[in-house]
């Protein structure tokens, strides 16, 4: 099998593993023999401050608006309707 068989992308995976595998042997592990072995690097959590979401979406305050405004308009209407029989009895 010669490395025109491979994809691309397999290409590019074997090359990334051999760097990391000489990236790796740059370093030397060094365990201690005696005494602890301790880390310092502790990741904690960051509270971030709490994100208000609207319980009501503008979307539907604006339908609330609309459909009180119509309602209110079918009120007066029916209120001028009753005046008016009021008016011609």
């Amino acid at each position: 099998m010669s490395v025109t068989d491979f994809s691309l992308k397999e290409q590019k995976h074997c090359i990334q593993q051999l760097q990391m595998a000489e990236v790796k042997s740059m370093f030397r592990e060094v365990l201690p023999k005696q005494g602890q072995l301790s880390v310092e690097d502790v990741t904690t959590m960051v509270l971030c401050k709490p994100k208000l979401l609207p319980l009501k979406s503008l979307t539907l305050e604006k339908l609330e608006k609309m459909q009180q405004a119509a309602q209110d308009t079918i009120r007066q209407q029916e209120m001028a309707e009753k005046e008016d029989r009021q008016i011609a009895h």
